[in-house]
């Protein structure tokens, strides 16, 4: 028998001081679709976005049906993966835009939004990929981009929350959990009456034992969901006030993989482990 502390839901506080330039975020710039359109990035206020730079050739190329899954499983929750495809890193993205957009929808069956290939590396680096790297411009923190796949948090009124290098999986707990989060212009005791979620056991056979601490009832959906953003097994539960214990039973070959239970209110996931 198991027993696995969950992760700690991290919320990011940002501060509305403003930048050293004090007249820019994520929104404030525009650019041009894979497909040739010119939009702002303001189009996106009210959602959390994964940007990252993408490219065809990549050791992490994979990572696109995984970005696909994370924008499909969370549209929901105002969320959206933004791909901007980048040749500056090992070459290995040489192609047209049409190329491209050929390739990743063809093979990763990726629908989320393609921008057109953008330069991240000095010295034709792409305006908002100066905000997203430089904290002088962005107000919270330098990261350079030095390899392709690399992903930053924006909120959804555009401020750089966060970033995480090429190693760091889509469905990344950091990541998931920041999706989670309440949105930075709601109440957070409006959005999260009180409400824990703790794996109590995991046995051989797959079986899982959660332990459920809720200020209200709920009806939640209970989903297993592996690394690479599968769906494992999905059911609907009924969460009575106070302490309940659920119990899942449900055949888990990958050793890790994320619990997620969603109610009206509230989410939360935890990440687990069976040996």
């Amino acid at each position: 028998m198991l027993r696995i502390t969950s992760f700690i839901l991290i919320l990011f506080l940002i501060s509305n001081n403003g930048n050293a330039q004090g007249q820019q975020n994520f929104h404030s710039f525009s650019g041009v679709t894979i497909l040739g359109d010119t939009i702002s990035f303001s189009q996106w206020y009210g959602k959390k976005l994964l940007v990252v730079n993408t490219a065809s050739f990549c050791g992490f190329t994979p990572q696109f049906a995984a970005l696909q899954a994370l924008d499909s499983t969370y549209d929901a929750n105002n969320f959206e993966v933004i791909g901007f495809p980048c040749n500056d890193f090992g070459a290995q993205d040489p192609g047209e835009d049409s190329t491209i957009l050929n390739f990743c929808t063809g093979v990763f069956g990726v629908k989320f939004q393609m921008m057109s290939k953008a330069g991240i590396a000095l010295p034709d680096t792409a305006p908002w990929y100066k905000w997203l790297q430089w904290q002088y411009l962005n107000g919270v923190a330098d990261a350079q981009v030095s390899w392709n796949f690399h992903k930053f948090c924006i909120d959804e009124v555009g401020n750089w929350v966060a970033h995480h290098p090429s190693t760091t999986l889509p469905f990344d707990t950091a990541i998931v959990n920041w999706i989670l989060t309440p949105p930075v212009n709601l109440s957070l005791q409006e959005l999260n009456p009180f409400f824990d979620v703790k794996i109590n056991s995991i046995d051989n056979a797959g079986q899982i034992i959660l332990d459920i601490n809720s200020a209200n009832n709920h009806e939640a959906k209970i989903s297993l969901i592996d690394m690479s953003g599968r769906v494992l097994n999905t059911d609907d539960y009924f969460i009575s006030r106070g302490v309940s214990t659920i119990k899942i039973n449900a055949s888990i070959k990958s050793r890790l993989f994320l619990i997620m239970v969603t109610t009206n209110q509230n989410a939360k996931v935890l990440k687990a482990v069976r040996f």
